[in-house]
């Protein structure tokens, strides 16, 4: 019996669509690892310091107050980014296979060296993942001395693909038989939230305190869909039957200290109460999927010609607790993270900003990424916000949106 990360510890995490299908979900229904904010995602990530009071209900909601004088009503519309990671190509593999199982049945007399190619191909994807994640995010931000208010809505979407191939179709004679057992899965989710941060900000002499919390509702979909490995269509995921919804309501809460020399301090709590969900049971496989709380300690230095930060998260966050029924063992840590990040932001002038940063995962579940990005505000109303990540070949993502400040 094979365990799913014994072959590549390092593999995508659990979270995976086809690129495609993701995009679509979260565009149909519109934590650092969920953050498409291209201003922090080209910066490795960091916010709960940093982020601005446009973008703050997604890093830490106490800087919704963090505005200058002149700052007044702003909008986010849209941010949208998606990760991919497919490291061993499995999608490719996996769809390769059903080619070459339809020529093997078509075999008036098959040998067990034909057999052969169909197991060499089975055992090509077993113990594989593939991995997308995508988001998007919406705000309007209304900074005020009573109280800042941000309303905002963002969906994500964390999902794995892979397949679980038995012991006894990798015996010759049982695929000459032409009765295969194994399976291939789509199992995710899509995550959609709605809430407002509000925040307010306390003056000392020598430097501020900012605290917010953010309540929110969300609705949380589960995704379960598992086929034949070769009757197996990547783009079937989105049928009803495999699908089960939920809502909760969560909140957030920050609290961040900057001083007037420009260096300062924040810790973000996002989703601090704990909720699981149980996907449809298909084929007698469920997964259990949970929204934890996450904790992020940050720092930053800022001037007028450049901002720094590092935000460090305190606790790995969860996805899949565990995926039962399959004929090979699922690792539960397998899709946890605990990021640290650095970042820098560059302004040489007021409408051009210059971005970088480095990611990397403590959980050591995904490699260490390099990010970059491109920020541009002519006459300080539009802007337009450009990022990539980088990991290797097969692992990068990128992040844009543009947003108004009036």
């Amino acid at each position: 019996m094979t365990t799913y990360t014994e072959r590549n510890r390092k593999p995508l995490k659990l979270k995976l669509l086809p690129l495609g299908a993701v995009a679509a979900a979260i565009i149909s229904t519109s934590t650092m690892a969920h953050q498409f904010d291209a201003r922090s995602y080209a910066m490795g990530g960091v916010g709960a310091s940093s982020a601005d009071y446009l973008t703050a209900p997604f890093h830490n909601p106490a800087l919704a107050a963090k505005y200058e004088q002149d700052d007044d009503i702003a909008l986010l519309f849209p941010s949208i980014g998606a990760d991919a990671n497919d490291p061993t190509d499995i999608i490719q593999n996996v769809e390769d296979f059903s080619d070459i199982y339809d020529e093997f049945k078509g075999m008036s007399n098959p040998t067990e060296a034909d057999a052969q190619k169909v197991i060499d191909q089975l055992k090509l994807v077993q113990g594989d993942y593939a991995q997308v994640q995508a988001g998007t995010h919406l705000a309007l931000a209304i900074p005020n001395d009573l109280v800042s208010v941000n309303v905002f809505a963002q969906a994500y979407a964390d999902a794995l693909v892979f397949a679980d191939i038995t012991d006894e179709d990798l015996v010759p004679e049982n695929i000459i038989k032409q009765d295969l057992s194994s399976q291939a899965l789509t199992m995710g989710v899509v995550v959609s939230e709605f809430g407002v941060s509000l925040a307010k900000s306390y003056k000392l002499p020598t430097a501020t305190i900012y605290y917010g919390v953010s309540p929110k509702y969300q609705n949380v979909k589960t995704i379960n869909y598992i086929s034949d490995i070769e009757n197996y269509k990547f783009d079937d995921w989105d049928d009803d039957r495999y699908q089960s919804d939920d809502n909760n309501f969560n909140v957030d809460l920050g609290i961040a200290y900057q001083h007037n020399a420009g260096f300062g301090v924040a810790l973000a709590a996002k989703n601090v109460i704990k909720n699981s969900y149980n996907t449809q049971i298909i084929k007698g496989v469920q997964g259990q999927y949970e929204v934890s709380p996450t904790y992020t300690l940050s720092g930053n230095y800022q001037n007028h010609l450049l901002t720094a930060a590092i935000d460090i998260q305190l606790n790995e966050s969860e996805g899949y607790k565990g995926i039962t029924g399959t004929s090979n063992n699922y690792d539960a840590e397998a899709d946890n993270r605990q990021f640290a990040a650095l970042g820098v932001e560059f302004f040489p002038d007021s409408w051009f900003k210059l971005r970088a940063g480095y990611q990397t995962d403590l959980t050591n579940n995904t490699d260490d990424s390099i990010t970059a990005g491109l920020g541009f505000s002519p006459f300080d109303v539009f802007h337009f916000d450009l990022s990539a990540r980088y990991a290797d070949s097969k692992d990068m993502g990128a992040a844009l949106q543009t947003r108004f400040t009036f």
